[in-house]
């Protein structure tokens, strides 16, 4: 009774058949079953029947009627027999020498590093840089693929840099007033009130090639992005201001931890750290007392003495918004 009920059932599109569509195909298997009294639990028996061939599943007690005599599932879900995939032999790839490394990689990474090794084996020859997420849609098609791969600028743990497959990182841009003042450094404030001020004060000042919004904590991540604006304005070396609270020091000093060798650092903007500690209105922050002073240390130097003097306002509990130089006191400043 099952066999012609079940070729029924396959021919649904869906993996789990809906009760309505189970009884239409039962119903066309065996017309017979239509007028008799007990014809749902002839249903039910041959589904019993199927799901004990494993042709099907059927759900848990929740997903039946509440009702009828006997209660049937409000679906059923067709095993299908997948064909068995053979295990692909990576041996028989032509591998490019940058892929030499290819045997030590888990079965996992296998299938992205012969991907990569097939763009190599056509593209080697013609590639320029491109951002990271275009070159992951053209070797993938997943323009998000080789950040899931890529760590430190480098894929398969370390083993591939980005470059050999003429990619790169972009990194995240930097807004910027430029003012006409080649020559001059630029001047990275943290937060985007301070990046307003300066901007409006620099364009008489002229102290800045320009000012730029390092946009908090995100400035971590934009060495390329600063050179990139470095040349643009003609500026020569960088300076940073932020929030005297540890997050605030912490941020430059990560940045030019995090920078690759031939992209430009940042100095403290010794002037403006300094007229901070002597002027700038503080605001109590308790877990400043817990704070490292090295952190002081390592940003604002202990020969200038700025550092010792940053960790004391910590232990007191206390820290100074970056706002406390805004353009009015600029404005006083030069005048």
């Amino acid at each position: 009774m099952s066999e012609a009920f079940l070729h029924l059932l396959r021919g649904s599109s869906r993996k789990r058949v809906p009760l309505l569509d189970v009884k239409r195909a039962f119903f066309e298997a065996h017309p017979e079953a239509l007028t008799s009294p007990s014809r749902h639990e002839h249903l039910l028996s041959a589904l019993r029947g199927l799901e004990s061939s494993c042709s099907v599943q059927l759900p848990a007690a929740g997903s039946w009627e509440r009702v009828g005599n006997p209660p049937l599932p409000n679906w059923v879900q067709l095993v299908r027999d997948e064909p068995a995939q053979p295990s692909p032999d990576y041996s028989q790839v032509p591998w490019v020498p940058e892929l030499g490394f290819w045997t030590e990689l888990k079965p996992s990474a296998l299938e992205a590093a012969k991907a990569v090794n097939d763009f190599l084996l056509h593209r080697r020859k013609n590639l320029l840089l491109a951002p990271i997420k275009e070159r992951s849609l053209e070797i993938f098609g997943d323009e998000k693929r080789l950040d899931t791969l890529e760590t430190g600028g480098r894929l398969f743990a370390g083993r591939l840099p980005l470059s050999a497959i003429g990619a790169f990182k972009v990194p995240l841009p930097l807004p910027y007033r430029m003012a006409e003042a080649p020559g001059m450094p630029v001047l990275v404030v943290e937060n985007h009130n301070s990046y307003w001020s300066f901007g409006e004060w620099n364009q008489t000042a002229k102290r800045y090639s320009a000012v730029v919004y390092g946009s908090g904590e995100a400035f971590r991540s934009t060495g390329a992005a600063l050179g990139q604006v470095l040349r643009e304005v003609q500026g020569v070396g960088a300076e940073y201001l932020g929030d005297l609270d540890p997050k605030g020091v912490r941020i430059p000093h990560e940045f030019n931890n995090a920078s690759a060798m031939t992209d430009p650092k940042v100095r403290p903007a010794v002037d403006w750290y300094r007229w901070l500690l002597q002027n700038g209105r503080k605001r109590e922050k308790p877990e400043c007392t817990t704070a490292d002073k090295a952190h002081a240390l390592a940003w604002l130097g202990a020969g200038t003495g700025m550092g010792e003097e940053l960790a004391a306002v910590w232990r007191a509990g206390l820290w100074i918004p970056q706002e406390a130089l805004g353009y009015e006191q600029l404005a006083v400043l030069t005048a």
